[in-house]
C-alpha cells in the first residue's frame, strides 16, 4: 500500500504517527499502546467526565473472551495492568474507539463520537473516500481504519457514516455499529491461518476530516438490519434439550448443522445465520439460540467462545429477519 500522506509533527500534536517503531520489543510496544489509547481518549475531552471505554482480549488457548470497561479519565494505569495481564502473545487484543456513559458496551449507552471506523477486510484502503486518518494492517493485506471528523456526531449519525464507508468501498458490512471492537495496534493476530503477524500502523494523519462519505441511497441499499440489543446467557439451557424441544419444527438442514461436531459446511457465517433463523422461526428465545450456538463448531471456528460476538450475531440475524418482515 502506498503512503499518500506524511506526518508533520508541528501540525499534528498527537503521538500515534511517531509510535510503534519496534514491534519486537514487548515493553516498548506496551508503552506505545498506552500512548495510542490516550490519543484516542483525548478526542473525547469536550464530551464530559466519567467516560467509559473498553478493552477486550481473546485467549489463544481457549478462545474465551474477556472484556473490561475503563474510566477514560484516568484509565492509563488500569489499561497498563490489563495489557500486561492479557499479554499480546497469549491473547488477541482489542479496543473500542467510541465512548459510553455507562460501563456497559451497549448502543443505548453510547455517547457522541468524533470517529468513523471500518473493518476494511481485504478491500483497498486507497479506494476509500474520504481518506482515513489512521490505517493499520491486522493480517496480510487486511486492514482496519479510523476517521477523525472535524466535529462530534451523535451515535446514529456516526454509524450512518461508518456504514456508508463499508458498503461503498467493500468493508465488513456487519462492522458499522458504534459498539465495534477493533484490533489494537502492536498486538499479535493469532488466527490459525496466519503466522502470528503483528498488527501494524500503515499510515497516520490526524488532520480533521471535513468531508463525509456519500450517504447510502435507501432505495438502492436496503437496511442490513434493525439493531437489536441482545444480552444472552448461553449457559442457561442445555443444548441437546433445546435441539430436542424444537426438532419437529426445524428445517432438516438446521437439525443437521446443530448436530455437527465439526464444521463440515463451508461459510461459517451462512450456517450461523441458518441456525439462528431456524430456531427463531421454531419459537426459541434468545438464550436458547445462544446455548446452541455457544458450542457449535461453526460459531467457535469463526469467533471462539466470545460472548460479545455471540450477542452480535444473534442481534444481526434477528434484526435482519425483523426488517424483512
Amino acid at each position: 500500500m502506498k503512503q499518500p500522506k506524511t506526518y508533520n509533527p508541528t501540525k499534528h500534536p498527537k503521538n500515534t504517527a511517531r509510535l510503534f517503531q519496534d514491534y519486537e520489543d514487548d515493553k516498548d510496544v506496551l508503552r506505545n499502546q498506552l500512548c495510542f489509547l490516550e490519543d484516542i481518549w483525548n478526542f473525547w475531552e469536550d464530551i464530559g467526565d466519567h467516560i467509559h471505554t473498553f478493552l477486550a482480549f481473546r485467549s489463544v488457548a481457549t478462545g474465551k473472551w474477556f472484556e473490561q470497561s475503563i474510566d477514560a479519565g484516568g484509565g492509563s494505569f488500569e489499561a497498563s495492568s490489563l495489557l500486561t495481564k492479557f499479554n499480546r502473545w497469549d491473547y488477541d487484543q482489542y479496543f473500542c474507539p467510541n465512548p459510553f456513559f455507562m460501563p456497559s458496551r451497549k448502543r443505548q449507552f453510547a455517547l457522541p463520537t468524533r470517529f468513523g471506523w471500518c473493518d476494511m477486510d481485504e478491500s483497498d484502503p486507497e479506494s476509500y473516500d474520504p481518506w482515513p486518518s489512521l490505517v493499520w494492517e491486522t493480517s496480510p493485506d487486511r486492514y482496519q481504519a479510523l476517521w477523525s471528523w472535524d466535529k462530534t456526531h451523535k451515535p446514529s449519525d456516526a454509524e450512518r457514516f461508518s456504514k456508508a464507508l463499508a458498503y461503498r468501498h467493500g468493508g465488513d458490512r456487519n462492522g458499522w455499529t458504534i459498539t465495534k471492537m477493533l484490533r489494537l495496534i502492536g498486538s499479535v493476530n493469532h488466527k490459525k491461518k496466519y503466522d502470528e503477524p503483528y498488527v501494524e500502523t500503515v499510515s497516520c494523519d490526524w488532520t480533521e476530516v471535513v468531508s463525509r462519505p456519500l450517504p447510502l441511497d435507501r432505495d438502492r441499499f436496503k437496511m442490513a438490519h434493525t439493531f437489536l440489543d441482545v444480552a444472552t446467557d448461553p449457559t442457561r439451557y442445555n443444548r441437546e434439550q433445546v435441539r430436542k424441544r424444537y426438532a419437529k419444527d426445524l428445517h432438516p438442514k438446521a437439525r443437521t448443522l446443530m448436530g455437527n461436531r465439526k464444521a463440515y459446511e463451508p461459510d461459517n457465517s451462512a450456517q450461523i445465520f441458518h441456525m439462528i433463523a431456524a430456531l427463531q422461526e421454531a419459537g426459541a428465545n434468545t438464550d436458547e439460540i445462544a446455548c446452541v450456538l455457544w458450542t457449535s463448531p461453526y460459531f467457535v471456528e469463526k469467533h471462539g467462545q466470545n460472548l460479545g460476538k455471540l450477542n452480535e450475531e444473534i442481534a444481526r440475524v434477528l434484526g435482519k429477519l425483523e426488517a424483512d418482515e
